[in-house]
């Protein structure tokens, strides 16, 4: 029966989102620091855990799908197995709101980080700036000019 096959990607996406979650919760002091080589390696364990999940989403899809054919029907609602099957569908039931509940979890965390990266990339653009500001020489429309990077030895 393809049921209890669902309810195990249920309980396994379950886990991969209280895991994430967590990592995202420890995004923040990463921010702050700007520790690149961290920054990086948690975009690839983000990159890994969104196409996790679209797998065992997929394979979500599929075992609920043959439950469907298993019993005659065409869509299958979480109301239905109920009925056919209470104890499994209130667990699934069960599983499917705390998924929903970490994914919220998961999206407001996202919010908020993506406002910490955007305040902590206006900081390195300022610092940047001044380490390197633009010419103050404009041309006869009023735009900036270009100054050549490279040092007289390097042109001759």
């Amino acid at each position: 029966m393809s049921l209890p096959l669902a309810l195990d990607i249920a309980l396994k996406l379950k886990a991969s989102l209280a895991t994430e979650v967590a990592r995202s919760q420890e995004s923040r002091a990463v921010l702050k620091t700007l520790d690149t080589p961290a920054l990086l390696s948690q975009a690839a364990l983000r990159e890994a855990f969104n196409q996790h999940s679209a797998y065992l989403t997929s394979e979500l899809a599929k075992h609920l799908g043959a439950f469907a054919q298993e019993h005659g029907l065409t869509d299958v609602s979480l109301e239905q197995i109920r009925k056919l099957v209470p104890f499994e569908g209130e667990q699934l039931s069960g599983v499917f709101a705390e998924v929903r509940s970490l994914s919220q979890a998961l999206a407001e965390l996202d919010e908020v980080n993506q406002q910490l990266a955007e305040k902590a990339l206006t900081v390195v653009r300022a610092y940047v700036t001044h380490l390197a500001p633009r010419p103050a020489a404009y041309t006869r429309r009023g735009q900036h000019t270009e100054i050549a990077s490279g040092t007289h030895s390097e042109r001759a």
